[in-house]
């Protein structure tokens, strides 16, 4: 595949890293804890994940691949933020689902810079599956955290797209991981 034609197809998607042991030629960048950041070329109704070997056929570094995935994510139709006032610190997160994008969006600067501007720094996310996350506050109120927990682990159970119940940490322009949560049980 051309540099060209790879540099404006491609779109970053989250991927659980168990995934890799069945398709250990799958491009990704790190992340932390369970999940690994792919890339993917849409197609009519599905997606596929760029392989090692169209990366080196494209002459690309995976580097310039994900600041171009990430400019192309940039440009789909965005969603609204929606932001709630709850006790301590406010949760945010986006509506109107318009693809399977939703999640990797948390990684474009313009939206952790509105989740700041909104939570403060450093703010917690949940990334339960591949259509959702979800951000609050590290000064909101024990019981409101301890439901957001909650419903990470909830959300991870039932979604066929499921990622990590775990929670992290954003600050300085980096996720760390919070807290490792386990969703059997």
């Amino acid at each position: 595949m051309s540099v060209s034609s790879l540099r404006f197809a491609v779109f970053p998607q989250f991927f659980p890293a168990y995934r890799l042991q069945h398709a250990p030629d799958m491009v990704f960048t790190d992340f932390p804890s369970r999940i690994r950041i792919g890339y993917v070329l849409r197609e009519p109704g599905v997606y596929r994940y760029v392989s090692r070997e169209e990366v080196r056929g494209s002459g690309l570094t995976v580097a310039q691949l994900h600041e171009a995935a990430l400019e192309n994510l940039g440009e789909l139709p965005f969603p609204k933020l929606a932001v709630a006032r709850t006790p301590g610190g406010h949760e945010a997160w986006l509506v109107d689902d318009v693809d399977n994008f939703n999640a990797a969006r948390i990684l474009l600067p313009h939206v952790q810079a509105e989740f700041r501007k909104e939570l403060g720094e450093p703010f917690l996310v949940a990334i339960p599956c591949r259509d959702w996350f979800f951000c609050w506050s590290t000064q909101q109120a024990a019981e409101w955290q301890a439901k957001n927990r909650a419903e990470a682990v909830s959300i991870f159970r039932a979604d066929d797209y499921n990622l990590t119940p775990d929670i992290f940490s954003f600050s300085g322009g980096e996720f760390s991981l919070s807290l490792a949560q386990m969703a059997d049980g």
